[in-house]
């Protein structure tokens, strides 16, 4: 089977055209057809792949990218004390969990299972539902613990000149030298 089990392409849809995705990721989606017809044994034992169109609202996206970025790693990086290098991608999802649990809810743990008793941020469909948490977040979970919060205006401008990868990285390493200076 090939490496990477699903691949996406992008329709950018606007009110008076449909922009189809560039000529390189649909290159990209052959090249992933071809890799996944090597792998087939024989005709008898063929392989199907399921096309779903999903609307995606890339607001709602892009808050749930600076959630899961900038947001954990700030929280993280602060109440672990962590001066320095990136965040450990464990600890990294055991305080995503934490901020989850303390923020929309809990889970119970049960004899032999764990039941969900919290919303899920998969739910967020639309901005406002997004900007309530994170507010609500900043709120509880930063501001009591003297916590700095992520401007997102600031890391989306970032983004915007250096890309995803390299503004969080520039955004956390500010935060370091800051908070370095803030333990002395």
């Amino acid at each position: 089977m090939a490496k990477t089990k699903s691949i996406s392409v992008f329709y950018h849809i606007e009110r008076s055209r449909v922009v189809p995705p560039t000529p390189a990721s649909l290159q990209r989606k052959e090249e992933w057809l071809k890799e996944i017809q090597r792998t087939i044994e024989s005709d008898w034992r063929s392989r199907i792949v399921q096309v779903t169109y999903r609307l995606i609202n890339p607001e709602v996206e892009q808050q749930r990218k600076f959630f899961n970025g900038p947001v954990i790693d700030y929280y993280t990086i602060q109440s672990a004390e962590i001066l320095e290098g990136e965040v450990p991608r464990g600890m990294h999802d055991r305080y995503r969990e934490t901020i989850l649990s303390d923020v929309l809810g809990y889970q119970v743990e049960l004899v032999g299972r764990t039941e969900r008793r919290r919303k899920s941020t998969s739910d967020y469909t639309d901005t406002q539902q997004w900007h309530d948490f994170l507010e609500t977040l900043r709120e509880t979970m930063f501001e009591p613990n003297g916590y700095e919060f992520p401007d997102s205006e600031a890391f989306w401008e970032m983004e915007k000149k250096h890309g995803y990868d390299q503004a969080k990285k520039i955004s956390i390493e500010g935060l370091q030298r800051r908070y370095a200076a803030k333990m002395r």
